[in-house]
């Protein structure tokens, strides 16, 4: 799986945009937009993973290249992979920014 930051041009434009249903969903809930903007990252993480399970797979499958359905992820690889994401700076700013959006709707 490429890290975030490795997707230029069109395929940065093409996940962008697949990820912005799944990704939005999670950071304008909440509980995990207060944990994550309070710094409690794994406490974030679990959040996401709780209460938007089916959003946290869509978004792992978009980034590995597969249809959801068949995408699989195990207890040994996921929690790295989501801190990976979840610390990614570019990311945090792009995010971070629609839930100060949604938050002041």
């Amino acid at each position: 799986m490429k890290k975030l930051s490795e997707y230029r041009d069109e395929e940065a434009l093409d996940m962008m945009a697949d990820l912005l249903e799944p990704c939005v969903s999670i950071f304008s809930d909440e509980e995990f937009a207060n944990q994550y903007r309070a710094g409690k990252t794994l406490q974030a993480v679990k959040s996401a993973i709780k209460n938007h399970k089916r959003e946290v797979m869509q978004a792992l499958a978009i980034m590995e290249g597969v249809p959801l359905e068949e995408y699989h992820c195990d207890i040994l690889t996921l929690p790295m992979r989501l801190l990976e994401i979840i610390n990614d700076e570019k990311l945090q700013q792009v995010f971070t920014s629609q839930v100060q959006t949604i938050s002041q709707e």
